[in-house]
């Protein structure tokens, strides 16, 4: 159990790390900060299809400087996004919730609760939620911007999405985790 215990603390530790290197920016950004009480972050349901994948804003581009982006998003059971490359950002996640699949390249992994992944921009992934219940992820990119992309995905259909992948340059390179 100490071992569970430790590996969770280290995860931790190399979020707050990666957040606190970028400190230097939020700080020229603004001294004033900000903080975002529970239940209180902008909420955007999902595209057409999986308008029960539910995305929450916790911290904009704007908001810290351009340094990095956060979110959580309820992901419905088999959810997930097609295997995609991001171009500018790289990206994390943090399990919260539920236990999910990812893909990291070639590698197919298990998350369950307490399960931190980095993505460096230019890895083809994707994660699938392969609970029965919805699962939660705490996300992250560095630098910010693409969590705009989830307050234009809301009811978008297909060809909208082909777009504002363009605009905010992730690639496509194959369908959803089981399918």
């Amino acid at each position: 159990m100490q071992s569970h215990q430790l590996r969770f603390q280290m995860q931790w530790l190399a979020i707050v790390l990666g957040l606190l290197s970028a400190w230097p920016t939020v700080v020229a950004a603004g001294a004033e900060g900000f903080v975002v009480l529970p239940d209180n972050a902008p909420r955007f349901p999902g595209p057409v299809g999986r308008e029960s994948n539910v995305f929450e804003i916790l911290a904009t581009r704007e908001q810290t400087g351009g340094a990095f982006g956060l979110f959580r998003v309820t992901v419905a059971p088999q959810g997930g996004p097609g295997i995609h490359i991001h171009r500018g950002e790289d990206e994390f996640f943090y399990v919260l919730k539920g236990e999910f699949r990812f893909k990291v390249g070639d590698r197919l992994l298990s998350g369950p609760v307490g399960t931190f992944v980095f993505l460096p921009r230019g890895q083809g992934h994707t994660f699938q939620n392969i609970g029965t219940e919805p699962g939660i992820l705490l996300g992250g990119v560095m630098p910010g911007g693409l969590e705009g992309l989830f307050t234009e995905t809301s009811g978008a259909d297909a060809e909208k999405l082909k777009k504002l992948a363009e605009q905010y340059m992730i690639e496509i390179i194959g369908p959803p985790l089981g399918r």
